[in-house]
């Protein structure tokens, strides 16, 4: 569940590309769907990120 104020700044963004003023109960469902349509591809990119970061333990044996 997204904070308040996240909700609010997704309606406001909302608000402006489509000219559509959402309810808080539809602004909130928007918003956590589309959280949980990137959630997966996100997570994705942090492991490639963390696994491009980490150091190479093997190289110095």
């Amino acid at each position: 569940m997204l904070p308040k104020e996240a909700i609010k700044e997704f309606k406001e963004i909302y608000r402006k590309k489509y000219g559509v003023e959402l309810s808080e109960a539809e602004a909130s469902l928007h918003a956590n769907n589309l959280i949980q349509l990137y959630k997966p591809a996100y997570q994705k990119f942090m492991e490639k990120q963390q696994e491009h970061h980490e150091p190479d333990t093997n190289k110095n044996q």
